[in-house]
Order: C-alpha cells, then structure tokens, then sequence
C-alpha cells in the first residue's frame, strides 16, 4: 500500500547541498563553444530551461545548442543522493540518444566537478562536468574528456549561460 505522508516526508528531508542547483531553475540563454576538426573553436547560440520535479528533491533540464558543429536537443536529469551525499546527473541528447551515463560530484568552493567512466565504445574514457562561475544572472560550464585515467584533459565543449529577462 502507498505511504500517503511521503510526499512530504521527501520534502521536508532534504539536506542543505540538496539546494547546491537551484541557481539553474528557469531559462538560459547559452554561449556554446566547441573544437571543430581543423582545431579551431566555433561558437554558437543555446537555451536551457531548467525545472524542479519530484517535490523539489530532482532538477530536469532541456538543452538545445551547437555541439560539434550540430544543432542539438539534450534532457538532463539531476538529483542530489543524501546517502552518497553527492550529486547525480544523467542526460541523453538527439545526437547519441540511450547510453545514460551517471556523473557524479560535491560542491567544493563554489565550484562543481561532475565525473564518470565511459566505455561504450570499449575504451576507458574519463568524462569531468564542471560548473563553475555561478551568480544569480549567469554561471559557466566546460566538458573535459581524459583517454589516460586522469593524467591530461581535453576539453570538448564549453557553454556561458545567462539567465533570461522575465517578462513584465
């Protein structure tokens, strides 16, 4: 039978870190960067429209923006977990939809780093999601890749967002 009180009990259960992204609910504007194939960066116009769902206790978002040169359609889902005490994040997008990887990571000095192992393709391939530069009108993202467990990063994509004037 139903717990007709978890409703609430989520709610009122909910950790401070739990509240680490509320800066991202509402609509962004983007900046999308990214390398092209000749090692030159190319830039490009975004959004992104975040909600709270569940009572508040997850985030989910919808991206549309350049990456790798294409115009794409992303959903994000983002919850923090209190047994882990860590955020999880998972999204899939129109260019490679399924293979939902699980980022993880905590808020350390105003910052985020989000990481996961991708082995899709049968090769070892550290992801880092880093959010970074966050104030009430804009914050800055990056996605790094590492094919050597960690030793170097390459950076693959960077968006600045900009929080949408509400309309009066």
């Amino acid at each position: 039978m139903p717990d007709r009180n978890s409703k609430s009990r989520l709610g009122q259960s909910q950790v401070p870190e739990a509240r680490e992204f509320d800066f991202l609910e509402g609509e962004w504007d983007a900046v999308c960067g990214f390398p092209r194939p000749d090692g030159s960066w190319g830039e490009g116009p975004g959004t992104l429209k975040a909600t709270k769902i569940l009572d508040g206790c997850a985030s989910m978002e919808f991206f549309e923006g350049p990456y790798q040169g294409e115009i794409i359609k992303g959903l994000g889902l983002r919850a923090f977990n209190p047994k882990s005490r860590c955020w999880e994040h998972t999204r899939t997008d129109t260019s490679s939809p399924g293979g939902f990887l699980v980022w993880r990571g905590r808020f350390r000095r105003g910052s985020i780093d989000l990481g996961e192992w991708d082995d899709d393709s049968g090769q070892r391939i550290l992801s880092r999601l880093t959010w970074s530069h966050i104030t009430g009108r804009s914050a800055h993202w990056e996605s790094h890749r590492s094919l050597d467990d960690g030793k170097t990063w390459t950076k693959h994509w960077v968006i600045d967002f900009t929080r949408k004037e509400t309309k009066k």
